[in-house]
């Protein structure tokens, strides 16, 4: 009886086993299936050249980039922000406002807008059907960004894609790798200056659009800075441009982290 006892369990274990194992791959799975898709994407944006390092700057640095008696294309005169085939893109897919990157983070995704918010929650920016969903800028918002405070919602995926790396500002030393990111649009690119992070429930109001004065609107900016989980040294004005990119954070039940930022148009 006991031998019996022994090889069921030993059976059982086998089973239990096999069957996390299965559902560890089909994640796995899963995961690639969208980071595939992203990835994919980025033929569609050209991005700024890596600077070189100050000790190789020397005075012929003044050749043009294409090199010596080389004219200047698109791949070689980028400059700062990533250059993005919006025609492209549109043709994918029209709900498409603009493509976010931040330096040296995965954070090089398109947003798009449309007037359900729950789409882009289960929607690739393909339209398929999957979990990482679409980054996406809030349906009240102005598509082009031109509303005081403008809302991007990514999710927090458990393989770091998405918006999963913005809880890394809860930690100074991210912060001050990563001060900015850069926004890029059909008719304007923008650089994102950070200024504040926090953790906050879903039912407060980060995510307020309207304010009824400047000093409602100064006091929902100074509240933003003394949450903060790290210092940026940046106060933010009622003249500027605010956006604000939010996730799922798991402090408590239903919790966000929102990171806010100064939107700059480039010149």
């Amino acid at each position: 009886m006991k031998q019996v006892l022994r090889i069921l369990f030993i059976v059982i274990c086998l089973a239990v086993m096999i069957f996390s194992g299965i559902q560890i791959y089909r994640e796995l799975a899963v995961y690639h299936e969208g980071d595939a898709s992203y990835e994919a994407l980025e033929t569609y944006i050209i991005l700024p050249p890596e600077e070189e390092p100050e000790e190789e700057h020397t005075a012929e640095s003044n050749v043009p980039p294409g090199g010596q008696g080389q004219p200047v294309t698109e791949e070689t005169a980028v400059g700062r922000f990533p250059q993005v085939d919006f025609a492209a893109l549109s043709a994918i897919n029209p709900d498409i406002v603009g493509w976010l990157y931040c330096e040296d983070t995965v954070i090089n995704y398109p947003v798009t807008q449309t007037t359900d918010d729950e789409y882009y929650l289960r929607h690739l920016f393909d339209g398929s059907t999957h979990k990482s969903g679409c980054l996406f800028l809030e349906a009240a918002n102005a598509a082009d960004f031109s509303d005081i405070h403008s809302i991007i919602y990514g999710h927090h995926m458990k393989n770091g894609s998405m918006f999963q790396s913005l809880s890394n500002y809860k930690k100074q030393s991210y912060y001050d790798e990563h001060p900015t990111l850069l926004l890029m649009t059909p008719g304007q690119n923008y650089t994102i200056r950070l200024f504040a992070g926090y953790v906050c429930a879903a039912d407060g109001n980060a995510w307020q659009l309207d304010f009824r004065s400047d000093e409602e609107f100064k006091n929902w900016l100074q509240s933003a800075c003394r949450r903060s989980t790290f210092d940026s040294g940046i106060t933010p004005t009622v003249s500027d441009h605010i956006i604000t990119l939010s996730t799922c954070s798991y402090e408590y039940d239903d919790a966000r982290y929102v990171v806010l930022g100064v939107l700059e148009a480039e010149d």
